[in-house]
């Protein structure tokens, strides 16, 4: 569950190219249909396919662009003993190529600017009927292809864990710190030779058209008017610095990958060069800045501001949509399979503002994660330059999600004072739950003294006792309501109810355990689910009994919190 269907299928229905060739689109706009009711590798490589197959991006001879997105998939789905650190980026660039389009078809403002680009060039206007068919094009090829050099960052990352675990014998953190190196960097460097067209680059006095650093140079100066040679010094210097500092920007390696590929692609197939020089350059741009303009050209000497969509609109939409796609990334890595990530998204657009949820049924998501994310966002690129009044960013955890779908669920059987206040009365029976420890062992240190602290599984639980109040009541005949209809008010229960209660709780609780996971053991290991406490309540001593029995008695006093009685 991520975007909605129709915020997609909305830019189709922009289309008003009357071309028969623009038929391509209906088979584009199924493969993404079938896409989003189940994103999975399967509906992702049919995207693929139609997408390039309508472009006739087919390489000759054995390789093909769909053979780098398929090594990209293999080294992901491979790289998780020798990585701490990897996420599925094969589904993910799917997802950021439709998150796009969703948010062209959405926002007039960008409509606006891609359409104002697409006027100052006049090759564009020659070549394509519409901004938006000249927007599909560079936009399928920079989102699609933006992550294709990532095996090359798996592959130092592997070599780094690996030889950091075999110099490592003596135990003193240290490390041989192999970096990646090239006998000749050239070799990748250089696009094949093709016969270029008139003003298809302004500038041949200083930019070899085949090579893929200069072309990234003149894509950097021409669209964000940084000083030429100062942008051809410092690209030409990432190599070093990457090897010097032991990261690999994958980024940097996709932008060159598809520069060669497509180069050598119009070199067998004799199309014109053109297309190269404007289109490809245009969306690799936008693949090398999605990382590199954060991490180089924010920073000295060209220390620029928050990127604007007029400056590079590829590269704005392509930082924008692959740092909003959270959901759905399958863990390969060590470090990110103990990790709580995002099942789905809830996002809203509106002509002004942007706003998503992002859904973590299995647990919480790091602190602050979607703090760090607004921050991004309105730090890196110039985020009210399309929605006016910004991006909101939310998460809901497993115990959030269980809470909306009791209020959604029981409207019918419990009382809407319970329904609105679930979490509170969950906290409060935190809060009684410790005070009643302390009550009985003062010198006791509490694992969790605050409702924050608290595990997802444990707030769960918290939750689950309010959400069952009123189904305990009804085992006694009674109901909770604000106003009495006629019964006798209950202000405390009986202690044989308080029993018949508690052996009932008990049962819910092993119940609830059981199907998170939990199994018997006699001594308690939270970290691995194991608790000597999931036996019948018969065979339960008197202490752990009366933890049961807390959760019973505070019944009445906590609907009276909320402005409930109970009664017979």
């Amino acid at each position: 569950m991520g975007l909605k269907k129709e915020y997609v299928i909305d830019f189709f229905k922009l289309r008003k190219e009357t071309r028969k060739a623009n038929d391509y689109e209906i088979y584009l706009k199924e493969a993404i249909a079938n896409f989003l009711k189940d994103e999975n590798k399967e509906t992702a490589f049919d995207v693929y396919v139609t997408f390039f197959d309508s472009y006739k991006i087919l390489l000759q001879g054995k390789k093909n662009f769909i053979d780098l997105l398929d090594v990209l998939k293999s080294y992901e789905e491979n790289a998780a003993t020798l990585i701490d650190k990897q996420r599925d980026h094969y589904v993910h660039s799917v997802n950021v190529f439709v998150l796009g389009l969703a948010i062209y078809a959405q926002n007039k403002n960008l409509r606006t600017i891609i359409e104002e680009d697409h006027e100052k060039n006049s090759k564009s206007r020659e070549k394509y009927e519409s901004s938006r068919k000249e927007f599909l094009f560079k936009w399928g090829i920079a989102s699609l292809c933006h992550d294709v050099g990532y095996p090359v960052e798996i592959t130092n990352n592997q070599i780094k864990k690996f030889i950091k675990l075999v110099s490592d014998v003596d135990g003193e953190n240290k490390s041989a710190d192999p970096y990646l190196a090239f006998k000749d960097f050239e070799v990748l460097n250089r696009v094949p030779t093709i016969s270029i067209d008139d003003n298809s680059i302004a500038d041949l006095n200083h930019i070899d058209p085949n090579k893929a650093l200069d072309l990234l140079s003149y894509n950097i100066q021409s669209r964000l008017g940084t000083d030429l040679e100062t942008t051809k010094k410092y690209l030409s210097d990432f190599l070093s610095n990457m090897q010097k500092f032991g990261f690999v920007d994958h980024g940097f390696y996709s932008s060159i990958i598809l520069l060669k590929w497509y180069g050598h692609m119009l070199q067998m197939s004799g199309i014109s060069s053109d297309v190269l020089y404007n289109e490809i350059v245009d969306a690799a741009g936008a693949i090398l800045l999605h990382n590199y303009y954060k991490n180089v050209l924010m920073k000295e000497p060209f220390s620029l501001g928050a990127l604007t969509p007029e400056k590079h609109p590829y590269a704005y939409l392509l930082i924008l949509c692959d740092e909003l796609q959270e959901w759905n990334r399958e863990a390969y890595g060590i470090e990110d399979k103990k990790r709580v990530l995002a099942d789905g998204s809830r996002l809203n657009m509106t002509e002004t503002q942007m706003a998503i949820t992002y859904l973590a049924p299995k647990g919480a998501m790091e602190r602050g994660f979607a703090e760090k994310k607004e921050a991004l966002f309105n730090s890196v690129i110039d985020i009210k330059a399309l929605f006016k009044d910004g991006i909101k960013v939310e998460c809901l955890a497993g115990s959030d999600l269980y809470i909306e779908t009791i209020q959604e669920q029981d409207v019918k059987i419990a009382p809407r004072p319970l329904l609105i206040n679930i979490e509170k009365i969950a906290k409060s029976i935190h809060a009684d739950y410790n005070k009643n420890q302390i009550e009985r062992n003062p010198d006791i240190e509490l694992k969790h003294p605050t409702w924050e602290s608290l595990p997802e599984d444990l707030k769960y639980s918290n939750i689950r006792q309010a959400r069952t109040i009123t189904d305990k009541l009804r085992y006694l005949g009674y109901s909770a309501s604000e106003e009495n209809e006629g019964g006798t008010e209950i202000k405390e229960l009986e202690p044989s109810q308080i029993e018949y209660l508690s052996k009932i709780e008990h049962d819910s609780w092993v119940d609830e355990r059981s199907k998170n996971g939990w199994t018997y053991g006699e001594a308690k290991d939270i970290d691995n689910k194991i608790s000597p406490h999931l036996i019948p309540y018969e065979e339960l001593t008197e202490d752990v009994k009366e933890l049961d029995r807390d959760t019973v008695r505070n019944i009445i006093s906590l609907l009276n919190t909320i402005g409930l009685k109970v009664y017979k």
